[in-house]
């Protein structure tokens, strides 16, 4: 049974600080299109980047490394009080899995895309500084980034909804990867805001709330665009592909 996944109540947090290279763009008003995915696009990392609802045999499964240490960042989730959405380039607010927030680009998108059966709901993609993160969480995200981080970091966060609009069951593993313009494409395998159980059935008119996160090593000012590569939609009875892998370039930056 598909279990919708809901997104920690996320509070709007104000704040004051500059960057040399803080920038906001709201393309609300713009449309993006989607279009199919070129194969050196689609990473095999990336086809299944975690595993199946059906190894899941009971309430309490036994974890994989990968798995854990998503269920120990959600569990620092529940031990703040708020966590925050940062609105302008500058903000500040608190990491939520501890430590400090700084907002340095954000693209406000607000957008819906129909791509087979399923809508996708497009909210927000930003670039962001994390400082000061506690010892325990540096080292579930290095799990799951596969990587080590240190106790200050910048990484993309991606807030989207996938909507099944139909009564099909339909199979999608969500976000396949993230293409910068910077280089080194980095797997859905990656995303450090996953959580421990993710379903990839979607069973009728069900909505499916996802935050993804992705370490960004480059230089922040460097950062122009992002191509989002998304999974084939299959049946999931049948396993039939309804749509190949599909993509879609944000900019961080608008030309005037």
């Amino acid at each position: 049974m598909f279990i919708i996944q809901l997104l920690v109540t996320l509070v709007l947090l104000s704040g004051s600080g500059n960057a040399d290279y803080a920038s906001s763009t709201n393309l609300e008003n713009t449309s993006l299109h989607t279009r199919t995915a070129s194969p050196e696009l689609v990473l095999e990392s990336g086809l299944k980047p975690f595993r199946s609802e059906l190894t899941y045999k009971d309430l309490k499964p036994d974890y994989n490394a990968f798995e854990q240490a998503a269920s120990n960042l959600s569990d620092k989730l529940f031990e703040n009080t708020s966590s925050p959405i940062l609105s302008k380039a500058g903000d500040t607010g608190i990491f939520e899995y501890g430590g400090q927030l700084k907002l340095l680009k954000t693209v406000s998108l607000d957008q819906s895309i129909a791509v087979g059966p399923l809508t996708i709901h497009l909210m927000d993609v930003q670039l962001l500084e994390a400082n000061d993160i506690p010892e325990d969480t540096r080292k579930n995200i290095s799990v799951l980034n596969q990587q080590d981080i240190a106790s200050k970091m910048t990484y993309i966060k991606i807030l989207y909804s996938v909507e099944n609009t139909t009564d099909q069951n339909i199979g999608f593993y969500g976000l396949n990867s993230v293409h910068l313009n910077t280089g080194n494409p980095t797997s859905a395998d990656r995303n450090f805001m996953r959580k421990p159980y993710i379903y990839h059935q979607y069973n009728g008119v069900v909505m499916d709330n996802i935050a993804a996160g992705f370490v960004y090593t480059g230089d922040p000012d460097k950062l122009e665009s992002i191509e989002l590569v998304f999974n084939k939609i299959y049946d999931y009875d049948t396993g039939k592909t309804i749509v190949e892998p599909t993509s879609l370039t944000i900019p961080f930056e608008t030309k005037d």
